[in-house]
């Protein structure tokens, strides 16, 4: 999710990045953030939004980390703060990107995946069952979300694939020391 916010921001748009993934947050690691205060704060009603968002390195791009983490992640989620977060942002910032929990054994995806317009499928090569990623996708559209794609990451020419290899180098089909 962060490097997608990269993409966008590099591009001239302006990003919110939000960490709802209240159960195992990241972002405030990866951006070397305080997550004393965040989303749960908002959520909870002890913060306003500009209260919680950080600016980042990034030019163009804002973030917001989970802050505490609460004993209700998806009740939270579900509560008209969320909603009224993400229609106050939408006026504000040309992307808002969620980076959520996992879609299998939890509710907190399902319940972002019918408060946004899409939702990319994280799926890590070689580590992510086939089926796993299938029920993924079931339990989206269960729900009536919104699947955009599959996002394949940590795939490397170690990865099992189908065989085909394409190498650019000196000239197509080459493949250089």
């Amino acid at each position: 999710s962060l490097s997608i916010a990269i993409q966008f921001a590099q591009s001239g748009q302006r990003v919110l990045l939000i960490d709802a993934d209240l159960r195992n947050p990241s972002l405030h690691r990866v951006l070397g953030a305080d997550n004393s205060h965040g989303l749960t704060n908002y959520l909870t009603g002890n913060m306003q939004p500009a209260e919680v968002t950080l600016n980042t390195t990034v030019s163009n791009l804002f973030a917001i980390t989970t802050g505490p983490l609460p004993p209700n992640p998806a009740e939270l989620l579900a509560g008209k703060n969320m909603q009224a977060l993400l229609e106050l942002a939408a006026d504000k910032f040309d992307h808002i990107i969620i980076d959520s929990p996992p879609i299998l054994g939890l509710a907190d995806a399902l319940v972002i995946a019918n408060l946004v317009e899409g939702m990319l499928l994280v799926v890590e090569a070689g580590k992510t069952r086939r089926s796993a990623a299938q029920d993924s996708l079931k339990r989206l559209v269960a729900v009536r979300a919104r699947p955009l794609g599959c996002l394949l990451t940590k795939m490397t020419s170690h990865t099992h694939g189908y065989g085909y290899e394409y190498y650019y180098g000196e000239g197509y089909g080459s493949k250089s020391e």
